[in-house]
């Protein structure tokens, strides 16, 4: 018997162990260390800070809208009848009148404009929200300018 026999089974060469050990490591090569990247693989990156969009306020129609020319007999009625629902269903209710106009050439105009609106149409609206129930605390009113409006009118939001 060989000296190599007495070593080695019969089936396992000198040529054959170094292919053997090849193969073996080539299965070790694909084999990573744990790390923290091993669970996690955006650990030690540094963070990537996403701001989110702001949402776009919704529109909410007006719970009332006067419109200018409209006669005095045929929005009293009306508002009347839908500030009595509304205090029937939260008595202590804001009502928010709010007159719009639309942009003038100029501040005097516009200024005018305002003052025309406030007189000729907030007012009495916020005269007949009284007149229903309300009381003055209840009203808050404001007049803006829109350049988007065609024509002047009075909103009414409750919250």
């Amino acid at each position: 018997m060989a000296s190599s026999e007495k070593f080695f089974p019969r089936c396992v060469s000198l040529l054959t162990l170094p292919l053997l050990f090849s193969l073996v490591g080539l299965g070790f090569q694909g084999c990573a260390p744990l790390d923290q990247r091993t669970f996690d693989p955006n650990a030690g990156k540094p963070p990537h800070v996403q701001v989110a969009q702001p949402m776009p306020p919704k529109k909410q129609p007006p719970f009332l809208q006067v419109v200018e020319g409209t006669p005095e007999s045929d929005y009293a009625g009306p508002i009347e009848k839908a500030t009595k629902i509304a205090l029937n269903r939260k008595p202590n209710v804001l009502f928010i009148v709010q007159g719009i106009a639309p942009m003038q050439n100029t501040p005097d105009k516009q200024a005018q404009t305002l003052n025309n609106l406030t007189q000729n149409l907030a007012v009495p609206v916020t005269n007949h929200i009284v007149a229903a129930g309300a009381r003055p605390v209840q009203i808050d009113m404001r007049v803006t300018t829109d350049p988007t409006a065609h024509q002047a009118m009075v909103r009414v939001n409750v919250r």
